[in-house]
């Protein structure tokens, strides 16, 4: 098999139980993970300040500033970064995650970026991100210690990684030993048989739908927001909710309400594609990823759906408000701007009666 047949992951040998090792290696534990995770609203609040000043920092270097080139390739740059920036802070470092960081070592090597550069880029937003998620004020140092430990170990986590690429590129392949050989299949065994008992695991379904619930919902949403960004695709959202549900739960019960639930639940995942994901967001609400679908293609998409699910709920005298966002390559929207944004489409389409849809402006 060629090189260009094999991803990154592949190529380095790194499988899920190396992946966990390594993160061993930096005492990179879950406390760790809920720090970051927690300080992510920050993060996402204030994301356009730390790119100003992350490339403030880094473009006074005319050496820097060259290898940039132009202004389109500086907004391609902001635009990546951004992300790259919201992912340190998702706590979701598997595979995904990794590969992501590899692909940073393979782009900045190809680019001519030399590690000088790199290490300093990196310490320079290190720098950034603690002023600004972790020391906004001098007086608040003391209860800071972890977060700092947790951003520093997942950074350097990152670099680890990159600098694995920039290594990988200067040198040949080098033959493992059988030993290695045996670990990385007993390793894959061991992915195959987790990622088995994790599909048989119903603990991210919803008990009444059997939809994915919430929880699970903005994990998946985040994962294919990253992924498009990666591979140039959009990525589509539908919210919708039942109208006059709560009526029908104080005329005729919540059974009957229920069976409501379940009823526009199986006609939603009669509705939709293969590789489409739909979850009970909470209550009578619902939400459906689509990923690589422009605004057209998931209009086409909802107005189906609408049919299908005024076909479905007849006996119930429900109807159905539907909006619909969209995250393109050129306006990425993170997982909660893109759940708002088809939140709000939703409750512009309430202003029509019956089975009506509201497709937010790109």
């Amino acid at each position: 098999m060629t090189i260009t047949h094999q991803s990154l992951l592949e190529q380095l040998r790194i499988s899920k139980q190396d992946i966990i090792r390594r993160k061993e290696y930096f005492n990179l534990t879950e406390e760790d993970t809920l720090i970051l995770e927690s300080l992510y609203p920050l993060i996402a609040d204030r994301i356009d300040e730390v790119v100003d000043s992350f490339y403030d920092s880094i473009l006074k270097f005319d050496e820097i500033d060259r290898l940039i080139g132009d202004v389109g390739t500086l907004n391609k740059l902001r635009n990546h970064l951004r992300a790259h920036i919201l992912s340190l802070f998702e706590g979701n470092y598997d595979e995904e995650y990794v590969h992501s960081r590899l692909r940073v070592g393979v782009v900045h090597r190809r680019i001519g970026v030399e590690p000088k550069y790199f290490v300093s880029a990196v310490n320079n937003l290190a720098y950034i991100l603690e002023n600004i998620a972790i020391f906004p004020n001098d007086n608040e140092c003391s209860r800071c210690v972890k977060e700092l430990a947790a951003l520093r170990k997942i950074l350097m986590f990152d670099l680890s990684l990159t600098f694995e690429t920039y290594i990988h590129s200067l040198m040949d392949e080098v033959r493992r030993s059988k030993e290695e050989l045996e670990r990385y299949a007993a390793s894959l065994e061991e992915t195959i048989s987790e990622r088995t008992r994790l599909l048989k695991e119903q603990a991210r379904h919803d008990g009444l739908t059997s939809l994915i619930n919430q929880h699970y919902f903005y994990k998946e949403l985040r994962r294919e927001l990253t992924r498009g960004l990666r591979r140039g695709h959009s990525t589509s959202l539908i919210y919708f909710d039942l109208d006059g549900f709560k009526q029908l739960n104080d005329t005729q019960g919540h059974r009957t309400g229920d069976q409501a639930l379940v009823t526009v639940a199986k006609a939603v995942s009669a509705g939709i594609r293969a590789n489409d994901i739909a979850s009970r967001y909470g209550g009578d609400e619902f939400c459906v990823i689509l990923p690589e679908s422009t605004s057209s293609e998931a209009e086409i998409l909802c107005q189906r759906m609408l049919n299908i699910i005024e076909n479905h709920i007849t006996q119930y005298h429900l109807t159905c408000s539907m909006g619909v966002a969209t995250s393109t390559p050129a306006k990425y929207l993170d997982a909660a701007s893109l759940v708002k944004k088809a939140d709000e489409a939703m409750y512009m389409a309430k202003q029509n009666t019956g089975f009506s849809l509201q497709i937010a402006p790109e």
